[in-house]
């Protein structure tokens, strides 16, 4: 069975992950929300869960970093959205496993990369470790 990839977009709101939110769906990329690491959780503990997590540097609860730990529990790459940018930043979340960094604009042709390289990682990550997380599954990447 081949499905559409699914995007969390994780932030309290505002105008990056509205715009980001757009761009992907322009992808034929489905998204879904979350404000906060519970919300993050509860997502991730679902049966079919996301492919990839796009994530505020901060949150009500914690920051990127705590989106990356609960992310790679579950082997879910994730992406670090930035208001401006920032190399400390960027470095930082590449050092610690973040698969990309990215800002405003979201420009179709780089965003087309990012999710095609979050879906393979995805997809490896479940190659080599199907025992963590159950059978695999086809993706359908739309550009």
């Amino acid at each position: 069975m081949v499905e559409k990839i699914t995007a969390l977009l994780v932030s309290d709101g505002g105008e990056p992950f509205e715009k980001l939110e757009l761009a992907l769906d322009c992808q034929g990329i489905k998204t879904c929300r979350a404000r906060d690491s519970a919300e993050l959780l509860a997502q991730l503990e679902q049966p079919n869960p996301p492919q990839m997590v796009f994530t505020a540097t901060t949150l009500p609860d914690g920051t990127w970093v705590d989106v990356l730990r609960l992310a790679a529990r579950h082997l879910v790459p994730v992406i670090v959205v930035s208001r401006l940018v920032d190399f400390e930043l960027y470095a930082d979340s590449l050092e610690r496993g973040a698969l990309d960094f990215i800002v405003p604009p979201f420009v179709g042709a780089d965003l087309a990369h990012i999710v095609r390289c979050a879906a393979w990682n995805w997809g490896h990550r479940r190659v080599l470790q199907p025992a963590a997380v159950g059978a695999n599954r086809s993706l359908q990447i739309v550009d």
